[in-house]
């Protein structure tokens, strides 16, 4: 028989295989964020029976989705933000989740699981303000008419080798006629 604790070590291996299934640390964020605000219930009788099975789904549920928080933290050490914007959006959903199961530990009155989501999110907080510190703004670029991507690289960053870059961040649909506004990294 399973105890509480080998219950506890199989749902975090759970929520790092899921992880760890992601192509890259946006998208293990995002599948993690579902997977930690997906509520689990099942109808319970009113007996004494259905209030201890009702008692069990809570503290289940409360671990699997405290393993997926943890582990979208985990998973926001290793992204890589683009720009300040991006930092500040990630650190946002992260610490919203974070947040959430704080909220809840309080009001279970579970002071070890409080105590350490707070300074879980803390670090997330500070690592992902200070990553993002150096990373680059993000501007309008605005031009008359259609330029080619080349062209305005050499223009924004005087390097056209960074027109590929131009290209996604723009979603252009071909190199040689970028919209005349779209948002791009300012330097």
């Amino acid at each position: 028989m399973s105890t509480p604790n080998d219950v506890a070590v199989a749902v975090q291996a759970l929520a790092a295989a899921v992880a760890a299934s992601a192509t890259n640390p946006a998208d293990a964020i995002r599948v993690l964020m579902a997977l930690s605000a997906t509520p689990i219930t099942n109808a319970t009788p009113s007996s004494a029976t259905g209030l201890a099975m009702a008692s069990m789904q809570t503290a289940a549920i409360d671990v699997m989705r405290r393993a997926a928080v943890v582990a979208i933290a985990r998973a926001s050490a290793i992204y890589q933000p683009s720009s300040v914007i991006d930092a500040a959006a990630i650190r946002a959903t992260v610490c919203a989740a974070l947040d959430a199961e704080i909220l809840l530990a309080g009001d279970q009155h579970d002071d070890a699981t409080y105590s350490a989501m707070r300074a879980l999110r803390a670090a997330v907080s500070a690592d992902l303000t200070r990553r993002g510190a150096g990373l680059p703004t993000v501007a309008v670029v605005s031009s008359a008419t259609a330029m080619p991507a080349l062209a305005l690289a050499q223009r924004i960053y005087r390097d056209a080798s960074k027109s590929d870059g131009l290209l996604a961040q723009a979603a252009a649909i071909h190199p040689a006629f970028m919209p005349t506004r779209f948002k791009a990294l300012s330097k």
